[in-house]
């Protein structure tokens, strides 16, 4: 049982702190304790109005959540991601080169396989 707590305790400060470098990195702060507070409210506010019970809880992560966050983060961003690396690609080897001798996107460009990975795994 303390290690699901522990365990719980270093998970929310791993993405606390993702959340305040990245506001911080988007919003150009420099320094990270001026959005600690703001952000650590703003969770304490949504932590204590999502959910009113555990029940609720649960309907909201099994229901809820795999379509608004899953779904999107899985499949539609890395698919978006992918498709806008095969457009850039595509203009960079027409500046580059002007003549179509059947070059593939994949030998020229490596970093699509590392791309496609997790949307294969997730597919299967």
């Amino acid at each position: 049982m303390i290690a699901l707590v522990i365990g719980g305790f270093v998970k929310i400060n791993v993405f606390f702190y993702a959340v305040i470098v990245g506001m911080s990195t988007l919003f150009k702060v420099k320094r990270l304790s001026a959005l600690t507070y703001p952000v650590g409210t703003v969770i304490l506010f949504f932590s204590l109005t999502m959910a009113s019970n555990f029940q609720e809880h649960l309907k909201e992560g099994l229901t809820i959540m795999p379509v608004l966050l899953f779904i999107p983060f899985h499949v539609v961003i890395p698919f978006t991601l992918l498709c806008i690396a095969f457009i850039k690609h595509r203009i960079k080897k027409q500046k580059r080169c002007s003549h179509h001798d059947g070059c593939s996107a994949f030998v020229c460009y490596p970093l699509l396989y590392v791309q496609l990975l997790p949307l294969f795994f997730y597919l299967l």
